[in-house]
């Protein structure tokens, strides 16, 4: 069984920068500037997902408020 839902961002993203793969950091902005290549990258903040793998025959519960 695959959970997959929206999540509300309210803390720190991090993800890589698509230009040089280093570390970039997003906290409620969608768009910041890589410190290592000094790229501009942006973010979606409203679709991060959060998806959850899990065996048929466990109970999952996801809360994300």
């Amino acid at each position: 069984m695959e959970v997959k839902s929206k999540a509300k961002v309210i803390g720190l993203v991090i993800t890589t920068c698509p230009a040089c793969h280093n570390p970039i950091n997003f906290d409620r902005q969608t768009t910041k500037i890589c410190a290592y290549c000094e790229t501009e990258v942006q973010i979606n903040l409203d679709k991060v997902e959060v998806s959850l793998k899990s065996p048929i025959n466990k109970k999952v519960k996801l809360n994300l408020n």
